[in-house]
């Protein structure tokens, strides 16, 4: 997509070096943000911007950084090649310029603060609809989506998961919801508060975008707001709502998982990137680029050439070899590694047309959710036929083929989390779902970065405070042991 010229956006990193916090925002061109935002036509570019900025987001430090900091991922050492190595090691700097701490913290709030002045314009905007109110409310509907999922990713990389505390009481992240003035300084919510106000981001999305003109999946919609609240409420441990919100999406019918034989096609096929409606049934929600960097996940993990991390060989044995996810590693004869094809390209495909997309959600994992919370509520039979589901696709069987084997309620938890680590890797989310476990990281055998072995509960989970933010906003508190 496109990033229009009138995009109000944070520019994060000069502002650093100017001594003013990533949470602040200058309107850079010709025209301010009450002139920019004064129709809906400003709107729906500052819009275009913002999927921009937040595609940039998922598809660089922060998507790369669930699965680095987890136990699937091997990261190569040995070159040189620096970028991201700090996380992958637990080693901390606050002034890290080739990791994630200053990274995500600074697109993350650029990508928010752009999203702030849409949503903030609505009063002006609603005066001037001359009957576009669909168009409105899918604007608005799409930009809370959009801000929702953005402080739930800043809080899952800044902060200690939900139930780190029992009331969630701990700090979580900033959460402006209006621009911030340059004399302001916002403190960071509680965690119990930061996941209150991204569901309401969440639900005030689906309320605009119920009735809302269909829209392709590189949009967010009322559905994908559905999918993403049943994940944050698994985080939380509200396991009713996560039956309820991942029901209402799998009952429906509309995102059917695909095929085995279909499986690689939904993450690499070509025609995704251009034609839209080619995205695969299971896709609920992805977001598309069409302009390729060399910092992005897809040359992290799937470039043939020069990708710099792979699975490792204790992840790769956790499949059986019928499994078509384990056609998704392929081993490049070239460094006699296997390398991921999650983000990857058909061989014969040119560089330009690279599909370059991020899968937020699909509905293998609302499957998985659901599993989860039938086995915390006691649902044990519900919960084995999700995971047979699951299990039926990758082995490319029908469900009545497939047995779930298992004696004490325990066993059946491992299945599912077994599972869950097999669908979603290399989809950003392994690192999230061992601090809501409460497990220590254990890398195995074989791993070589500086750490290994990290107990839970530990600071070292979450990343710094960038020390840009902590000089020009004092309101902010860092975060122990990894702040200096």
């Amino acid at each position: 997509m496109k990033l229009f010229k009138y995009t109000v956006i944070a520019v994060s990193l000069s502002l650093a070096s100017c001594g003013k916090s990533f949470l602040e925002v200058e309107p850079i061109g010709q025209l301010g943000k009450e002139q920019l935002f004064s129709d809906l036509n400003g709107m729906r570019d500052a819009l275009v911007g913002s999927y921009n900025l937040t595609s940039r987001f998922f598809q660089s430090q922060y998507g790369i950084y669930g699965d680095l900091r987890g136990d699937d991922v091997q990261r190569i050492a040995n070159g040189t090649q620096n970028y991201m190595l700090t996380d992958y090691n637990y080693t901390f700097d606050e002034e890290d310029g080739t990791g994630g701490t200053l990274a995500i913290w600074s697109t993350g709030y650029e990508a928010i603060n752009n999203i702030n002045n849409i949503i903030n314009s609505a009063e002006t905007v609603r005066q001037s609809l001359n009957g576009r109110s669909d168009d409105f409310n899918s604007y608005m509907g799409q930009s809370h989506v959009l801000r929702g999922l953005l402080f739930f990713a800043l809080a899952n990389v800044y902060a200690q998961h939900y139930t780190y505390t029992a009331d969630g009481s701990h700090p979580g992240i900033p959460i402006p919801t209006v621009t911030p003035l340059p004399s302001e300084r916002v403190p960071r919510a509680s965690m119990k508060d930061t996941y209150v106000q991204i569901i309401a981001d969440l639900e005030e999305g689906i309320t605009f975008l119920e009735n809302s003109t269909g829209k392709t999946k590189i949009y967010a919609s009322a559905n994908a707001a559905r999918a993403l609240l049943s994940r944050i409420y698994l985080y939380m441990g509200r396991y009713e709502d996560v039956i309820k919100y991942s029901s209402s999406i799998l009952n429906d019918g509309k995102y059917t998982l695909v095929s085995a034989e279909d499986y690689t096609n939904m993450f690499i096929s070509d025609s995704q990137l251009s034609d839209f409606n080619s995205i695969q049934s299971e896709v609920i929600w992805q977001l598309n680029l069409n302009i390729r960097s060399s910092n992005f996940m897809s040359s992290f993990y799937s470039d043939r050439v020069a990708f710099l991390a792979y699975p490792s060989d204790r992840f790769l044995n956790l499949f059986t070899t019928d499994d078509i996810r384990k056609s998704m590693y392929e081993l490049q004869s070239s460094s006699n590694r296997y390398m991921s094809l999650k983000n990857s390209k058909y061989s014969t495909t040119a560089d330009l047309n690279w599909p370059i997309n991020f899968k937020v959600i699909r509905s293998a994992e609302l499957y998985l959710n659901r599993a989860e919370a039938y086995f915390h509520t006691q649902q044990y039979n519900l919960a084995v036929e999700d995971l047979k589901t699951i299990k039926a696709r990758a082995l490319g069987k029908s469900t009545a083929d497939i047995v779930v084997e298992y004696t004490t309620p325990n066993e059946l938890l491992e299945l599912i989390k077994l599972e869950r680590r097999k669908e979603l890797a290399f989809e950003g989310q392994r690192i999230y779902d061992i601090m809501r476990y409460k497990e220590s990281l254990d890398r195995g055998t074989g791993c070589n970065s500086a750490n290994c072995q990290i107990n839970y509960p530990n600071d070292l989970f979450i990343l710094p405070i960038p020390k840009s933010e902590l000089d020009a906003n004092k309101s902010i508190t860092p975060n122990p042991t990894v702040n200096k």
